[in-house]
């Protein structure tokens, strides 16, 4: 099972700790590398490790959780938010959705839908490297056709009607 990377982000360190022991986070396929207890610092991190899951908290003080998903999608649009939070307010759930946030769970929770919400994002997290692995191998098996028609004499008219068989070349007029 592929191992992903975990930044937990909360104010209360109660939370966090809960979060810490009450989720075997390992068996579901994370490793935490952290956690910050303010956005500022969450967002250091999240420059420095480049977790693949941010579970964050929406209240907290110096840049609430609103403004860190800004800003780790501006930055990292593949990291995976989470707002993990006490406020069940629709207009956090609005700009959740406009920030394409993956999931809006309120505290408290229970262990097992939370479980659930991550054992999704591990499968979605899996989907998204196997399209990456398809799409390197792909492009490496384009790559070697055309270097391949190239030194056996095709001319670039040969190797581009070939290649527009098996792709979409429009791009190239």
């Amino acid at each position: 099972m592929e191992r992903y990377t975990l930044l937990l982000v909360d104010d209360e360190e109660e939370v966090v700790q809960i979060l810490m022991k009450k989720i075997s986070w390992e068996k579901i396929g994370f490793s935490v590398i952290g956690h910050a207890n303010n956005g500022v610092k969450a967002l250091e991190m999240v420059e420095e490790y480049q977790p693949d899951v941010v579970i964050t908290d929406i209240k907290m003080p110096y840049m609430d959780g609103m403004e860190l998903a800004k800003r780790i999608k501006a930055g990292y649009p593949d990291i995976k938010i989470l707002f993990f939070t006490g406020f069940d307010e629709f207009e956090y759930a609005r700009e959740a959705i406009h920030l394409e946030v993956e999931e809006y769970i309120l505290k408290p929770v229970d262990p097992a839908e939370f479980k659930n919400v991550m054992k999704k994002i591990v499968e979605d997290l899996d989907s998204e490297k196997k399209e990456e692995s398809r799409k390197a191998a792909e492009v490496s098996f384009f790559k070697e056709y055309v270097l391949n028609a190239i030194v056996n004499g095709a001319g670039i008219e040969e190797v581009e009607r070939r290649a527009r068989d098996c792709y979409d070349l429009d791009f190239l007029n």
